[in-house]
């Protein structure tokens, strides 16, 4: 049997969370590696929608309505399939799923345009979770954000929105939402904001709320655990 000869990879988007599996190997070897992924971080990632990003694999209807199946017995939703192949791309469309995300440098049918992407911008499908994530913009009420990895935002967190990240979460500006860090169980996990005044702060398996009534003058601050339970203390540089 051949074996699969690299890892699946998860990252946070806009429209949820992008799945990328390796495009060799048998479709059986392919399953369990997903199931063992899925079962591994299934608080991690439940709730999300998913964009799966196959590259050359070859799959059928049939396979991907498995796939499909998988993802919902996880609490996730397929909404996408990003796949080299039309014949794939073609039997997700049968499966009513879109093949492209929006804004991609892809046409209607999900074709890649080489063309026009520079290559510093390219994203690498061997390491699509290496890195942290940094979004310039206000996160508001019902926006959720899912990364594996460090997360920063340049803006506000809104009370309604939430983050989710496996590292670190620095916010340059007021953090009033919810936010997880080192939610694969990283306790050296902080979070930082100019602001700290979430509805809600997790590290690993710790979570921590804010205590109700007016706060004197913002100073920026860093959560982090200490002696089994999370702290804010000023965020030096």
């Amino acid at each position: 049997m051949e074996q699969v000869v690299s890892q699946i990879g998860i990252k946070g988007i806009r429209e949820g969370l992008l799945v990328t599996v390796p495009d060799r190997g048998s479709f059986a070897d392919l399953l369990t590696l997903l199931k063992v992924e899925l079962a591994e971080k299934q608080a991690f990632l439940q709730g999300s929608q998913v964009a799966l990003q196959v590259g050359y694999r070859n799959l059928s209807k049939d396979e991907l309505q498995e796939l499909q199946a998988l993802f919902e017995q996880n609490q996730l939703e397929l909404w996408a399939v990003l796949a080299e192949k039309p014949s794939v791309r073609e039997a997700a469309r049968e499966l009513t799923l879109a093949t492209r995300l929006s804004g991609s440098q892809t046409d209607l049918n999900g074709n890649f345009l080489w063309q026009v992407v520079a290559p510093e911008t390219a994203v690498s499908a061997q390491n699509p979770s290496q890195g942290g994530l940094i979004l310039k913009e206000t996160l508001r009420s019902g926006r959720s954000i899912y990364h594996e990895g460090h997360v920063v935002i340049i803006g506000d967190v809104n009370p309604g929105a939430e983050i989710v990240a496996s590292g670190d979460v620095i916010v340059w500006g007021r953090l009033r939402g919810l936010v997880h860090a080192g939610a694969l169980g990283d306790e050296t996990a902080v979070i930082c904001a100019l602001e700290l005044s979430p509805t809600q702060l997790r590290i690993a398996n710790q979570i921590a709320i804010s205590p109700e009534g007016k706060r004197g003058k913002a100073i920026p601050e860093q959560a982090a655990i200490r002696n089994g339970q999370i702290v804010a203390e000023m965020w030096q540089r």
